[in-house]
């Protein structure tokens, strides 16, 4: 049971306060047009859009799940964050540009208009059910667990207050007021991080040696091959898959992007979330190594009995001093707020959108969509809200019940993303078999086919039980059935599809964008991006 410090819960209440302030004079006047309130249509500067890309990717999920697992396997887990040089520039020079250039709102809408309605129908459902059970109700309850250890404050409770907050300011304000609040969240995340770390370190004897030391896979990112976590076989078999999905198809965090200024705004803003990613597993990661080294010496830290989700929850509460523990919180409770009020408001917009608009009120103007957007949101809310807690009833912590449903949902959806993005000829009807069959099929090679059709050794020796491994198997025959049948189905016509697919021209700036000097051209920054990520990986491969 966690204490509790009256200063500690003087700087909660203070942090709601100047969130929910910010969400609301962000968000006055947004609620007149449906484009301001779902995306702050050509309203966000570069900074706003990096800031909220980062904000709304460091979740409980990744704070609480991924310190867990950095506990039990290590430096491996640095991958999922330094291969965002590879999808960050697919998203910068490819998908981006596509939607931008298209006025695209929502990620069903690209499809609709890419292949057909049915494909926008489906993919709607599939990403409202997605958001629901995968990924808010992971913050939800990663967020009150955190409330739990600490504070000893009932879970059920922690959520509710938690949903409330982040529900309050978005329903009011939408993207504009979400976006804004997440650039305050921004810079808490890793102030309180970093001061955790300061805290650990502290506690270790021989400082950083200690860490090494205790590392549980060594000082490596690359494994071998029959790793079960994480084989380097995984990292680019990842790419085009869950990574891609994640990072260029993800309403949550590619919606920030359309709100943006120019089109300049949105690359520059996505390139400086990129550098900004390289400083997420002090905050995400490391304090779990930490956690293992210091149980070297205080038998307290040693958590190899307890839960995985336990591990950063146990270290604010030992050795964060009381009255100081508030700050820690609500840096990390800034990561939960941020993906909630991104998650509630792209919820709310493909709702809105792209069933209430489409299937119920084709006429409904402005005001009526975001009346709806506002409720829709609040029910979504709720029910996120009573459903979360159940995820602590299940084995193997947040980290795995998330990457696991993502190995299954998330493969069929970026090939689907990728071929229509990249290829004129892919037809409706081939995007449409991949997003019916693509869940299933990936339960099929990963439960049946893998099982029957390699031994056990092979299955060891290359992993092949590993989700990751099953996706990338699946992810190739997704590819292999969407290019047979679009090679036997009608396509739609080239002089349709082209606005909708990539072409060279796409890897510059429209012409209408204002000319910029050199030291702000967005390939320079790239390459800059490029040169650093490269040199992480040679430090740490």
């Amino acid at each position: 049971m966690g204490s509790v410090g009256t200063i500690d819960l003087l700087t909660l209440l203070v942090y709601f306060v100047i969130v929910v302030t910010i969400g609301f004079i962000k968000g006055r006047g947004k609620r007149e047009s449906s484009k301001s309130f779902f995306i702050a249509k050509s309203t966000l500067p570069w900074w706003v859009i990096g800031a909220t890309f980062v904000a709304t990717g460091m979740n409980t999920e990744q704070l609480v799940g991924m310190n867990g697992m950095a506990y039990r396997i290590g430096l491996p887990l640095l991958n999922w964050f330094y291969i965002v040089i590879f999808v960050y520039s697919l998203l910068i020079f490819i998908f981006l540009p596509v939607y931008l250039r298209n006025n695209i709102m929502t990620m069903p809408e690209y499809l609709g208009r890419r292949f057909d309605s049915k494909c926008q129908d489906i993919f709607t459902v599939i990403l409202l059910l997605s958001y629901v059970f995968m990924n808010l109700a992971v913050v939800f309850y990663g967020g009150g667990k955190l409330l739990e250890v600490i504070f000893g404050i009932n879970i059920w409770i922690g959520v509710l207050v938690i949903g409330l907050v982040a529900g309050l300011y978005t329903m009011y304000g939408g993207m504009s007021s979400a976006a804004y609040a997440a650039v305050f969240q921004f810079g808490l995340i890793f102030l309180s991080g970093f001061y955790l770390m300061f805290l650990a370190y502290m506690k270790l004897p021989n400082g950083w040696s200690d860490v090494v030391a205790a590392a549980p896979c060594g000082f490596h990112m690359i494994q071998p091959s029959d790793y079960p976590e994480i084989p380097w076989q995984a990292v680019p078999l990842t790419i085009l898959g869950i990574h891609l999905y994640y990072s260029c198809a993800n309403q949550a965090l590619v919606q920030g992007c359309f709100g943006a200024k120019t089109e300049w705004d949105a690359r520059i803003g996505l390139i400086a979330a990129g550098m900004c990613v390289s400083l997420r597993p002090f905050v995400e990661v490391f304090p779990g190594l930490f956690c293992r080294a210091i149980g070297v010496v205080d038998p307290s830290f040693n958590l190899e009995n307890q839960p995985v989700d336990n591990v950063l929850p146990v270290m604010i509460r030992q050795l964060v001093p009381i009255g100081f523990q508030g700050l820690i919180l609500v840096g990390i409770l800034a990561s939960v707020m941020s993906t909630i009020s991104a998650f509630l408001n792209s919820i709310s917009t493909l709702f809105t959108m792209n069933v209430y608009k489409r299937w119920i009120n084709h006429n409904a103007d402005e005001h009526r969509l975001v009346k709806v957007g506002t409720i829709v949101t609040c029910i979504l809310m709720i029910f996120s809200i009573l459903y979360s807690p159940m995820i602590g009833y299940l084995s193997g912590g947040i980290f795995s019940y998330f990457q696991t449903l993502a190995s299954y949902i998330t493969v069929p959806l970026a090939t689907v993303f990728l071929l229509g993005v990249l290829w004129k000829r892919a037809t409706a009807t081939s995007a449409f078999a991949i997003l019916v069959l693509g869940i299933p099929l990936g339960l099929i090679v990963s439960q049946i086919a893998v099982p029957n059709l390699f031994d056990a050794e092979t299955i060891r020796k290359w992993s092949l039980s590993n989700p990751f491994i099953t996706g990338a198997m699946t992810q190739v025959i997704c590819v292999v059935l969407m290019i047979g049948i679009s090679l036997i189905t009608k396509p739609k016509p080239v002089e349709e599809v082209r606005p909708l697919t990539f072409s060279l021209d796409k890897l510059y700036l429209p012409p209408g964008e204002p000319h910029r000097p050199f030291y702000q051209k967005v390939c320079l920054w790239w390459g800059i991006m490029v040169v650093f990520y490269a040199f992480l990986y040679w430090l740490m491969w």
